[in-house]
């Protein structure tokens, strides 16, 4: 039996949405709360989403034990501090990209998720497109073939 992950979303902005839709719709997620401080922003995701919880409260997120994973979809000088909560709490942690605005806060969060053995994701776009992973493809087999003559 697929065992399933129970999520929460903080950040409804500019991109949380997409996350949010994403994981929703993912066999095996379960998305548990969204969590934002703009309460027109949750009305409106619970409008949407109306079997996900709501708050405006993130540390009270961290301390829900039904919650395996937090998606952080902030603003970028906030991913830092709000990633290392998140998995100095145990949550496994996806980060929005940025992840850190310097490199030592993201080797930081690197060692933690290694120390409590939790996966630590940061968000990159256009890994999984269609239409990048097709171009990639026709640079690789064009390079090939220029190598091979």
């Amino acid at each position: 039996m697929k065992k399933t992950i129970s999520v929460g979303v903080v950040g409804c902005g500019y991109w949380g949405p997409n996350l949010l839709r994403n994981f929703h719709s993912l066999a095996g997620c379960d998305v548990k709360v969204i969590c934002d401080l703009d309460i027109k922003r949750l009305s409106h995701m619970k409008s949407l989403y109306p079997d996900v919880e709501t708050s405006t409260d993130f540390d009270g997120l961290l301390a829900r034990k039904d919650v395996d994973a937090l998606v952080i979809a902030t603003a970028a000088h906030t991913h830092f501090k709000m990633g290392k909560a998140s998995l100095l709490a145990g949550k496994h942690t996806f980060i929005e990209k940025p992840m850190a605005t310097s490199a030592v806060e993201c080797d930081e969060l690197i060692r933690i998720a290694k120390e409590k053995k939790l996966t630590l994701m940061v968000g990159h776009t256009f890994l999984y497109s269609s239409p990048v992973r097709k171009i990639k493809e026709i640079i690789h087999h064009f390079v090939r073939h220029r190598h091979a003559a």
